[in-house]
């Protein structure tokens, strides 16, 4: 049920636009795909600001954890491949918590929505 929360998006990582529209798609609410990259630290919360990360799966070992009424995590490593979207509901009050030092992008709500 949960699983639909997060989308891989292998043929789409160069197409930024596509990014954006499929990230609001699951996150509810019009997302724009920040232009830099963030490799998280242990145990950090992200801000709520975040509406949905782009996950690079092979990157440094850790998770992107979300927490609400289900828990969805996406693991990387080195070992893993792909790039996976995960939303983050902060409207619905879930929390995300990152493990290890993940490489990811943010989306975070559009300058039209806000």
């Amino acid at each position: 049920m949960e699983e639909s929360l997060i989308l891989s998006v292998d043929d789409d990582i160069r197409d930024t636009a596509s990014l954006e529209d499929k990230a609001s798609q699951l996150a509810g609410e019009r997302v724009a795909l920040d232009p830099h990259q963030t490799i998280g630290k242990n145990f950090e919360v992200v801000d709520p600001s975040v509406r949905a990360i782009l996950v690079c799966r092979k990157s440094a070992e850790g998770a992107v954890r979300v927490f609400g009424k289900y828990i969805r995590n996406v693991a990387t490593g080195p070992d893993e491949h792909g790039y996976v979207i995960v939303a983050v509901k902060s409207s619905e009050g879930e929390t995300c918590r990152l493990l290890g030092t993940p490489t990811m992008r943010y989306f975070r709500l559009s300058e039209a929505q806000t």
